[in-house]
C-alpha cells in the first residue's frame, strides 16, 4: 500500500512520539536510492529514503518510507 507524503509524514511524527526517550540511544537509518545525490560531493538528498528507527540494541522501533527528501536536521528539531 503507498501512502501520500502526509501521512507519512503522520506515521514518522508517531513512531518519534511512541518511542523517543530523553537519555535513551536510538539508531536511524537512512536508505537512499543508489542515485541520489547525497553520494556526490556537497550533494542534497533528491530521492525518498526508507527511514528505520532503531533501539541501542538494534531492534526496530518503527519504519516509513514516502516522506520525501531527506533533511539531516529535521531530527535534531525534535530533541531540542
Amino acid at each position: 500500500m503507498t501512502q501520500s507524503n502526509r501521512q507519512a509524514r503522520r506515521a514518522w511524527a508517531a513512531v518519534w512520539r511512541k518511542h523517543l526517550k530523553r537519555g535513551t540511544l536510538y539508531h536511524v537509518e537512512v536508505h537512499h536510492d543508489p542515485e541520489c545525490a547525497i553520494y556526490m560531493l556537497n550533494g542534497c538528498c533528491n530521492c525518498d529514503p526508507y527511514r528505520v528507527l532503531k533501539d541501542a540494541k538494534g531492534c526496530v522501533l518503527g519504519s516509513v518510507e514516502g516522506l520525501g527528501a531527506w533533511d539531516p536536521l529535521e531530527m535534531a528539531e525534535d530533541l531540542l
